[in-house]
């Protein structure tokens, strides 16, 4: 029984964890601080003086890097499942951390150079208006793609493989799709919930297991 219930462990740690990349990289995108009106010339100019703002940010960047590493976590687990036959889902998956990195250390350029360098806040507000902007278009334009592609991959080995139901394969190809409208915000939210739905029913499924795999 109780090999049987450490055989089980890894298999719930990647599901766990895309339920992890889900809340953090949620709670971070929502924590992070912007103006309210992006083109609020006075409001950029001032935003990154307040120390509120900028150590929010800090926050916020910190909790989408936990969060992108949970992601790593994920995909390793979905990958096991697969048998360790996931090599595109695990290349378009990588490059989606690596430009999610970016796009978070690109937006909390400013206030960490204040707060970890003493660099002082640039005058004006185009700077950093425009970092941010370079830092939103890294992540739900060239960052979504990539999720697009690790999706579509992944749904179908899942379907290949059966770890998945067919429903939620057909709902991954959609999905990928979408991430190519990302810019709107609303696709790459899907592709977000579309792993939390991901990593429940795996959980449920390894749940299910257990009784057979512990007697």
């Amino acid at each position: 029984m109780n090999a049987g219930l450490e055989s089980q462990r890894p298999a719930r740690f990647g599901p766990w964890m895309g339920i992890a990349f889900f809340v953090l990289f949620v709670a971070g995108f929502v924590v992070f601080p912007v103006p309210d009106n992006g083109k609020n010339t006075v409001k950029w100019e001032r935003w990154w003086t307040d120390s509120g703002h900028r150590v929010a940010a800090i926050i916020g960047a910190y909790l989408m890097v936990l969060a992108l590493l949970a992601f790593v976590c994920f995909m390793w687990g979905v990958n096991q499942r697969l048998g360790g036959r996931g090599g595109a889902m695990i290349t378009f998956g990588t490059v989606f951390v690596t430009l999610g990195l970016v796009s978070a250390l690109v937006r909390a350029a400013i206030p960490g150079g204040k707060l970890f360098g003493s660099t002082p806040v640039p005058s004006g507000p185009d700077l950093a208006r425009q970092l941010d902007n370079v830092g939103f278009a890294v992540l739900l334009v060239a960052g979504a793609v990539a999720a697009g592609a690790f999706t579509a991959a992944a749904s179908y080995l899942a379907r290949r493989d059966g770890i998945l139901p067919g429903w939620l394969t057909v709902t991954g190809y959609v999905v990928a799709v979408l991430q190519i409208a990302a810019s709107f915000f609303l696709p790459f939210l899907l592709f977000l919930l579309w792993i939390l739905v991901v990593s429940i029913v795996l959980l449920r499924r390894t749940s299910r297991a257990e009784p057979q795999t512990t007697t």
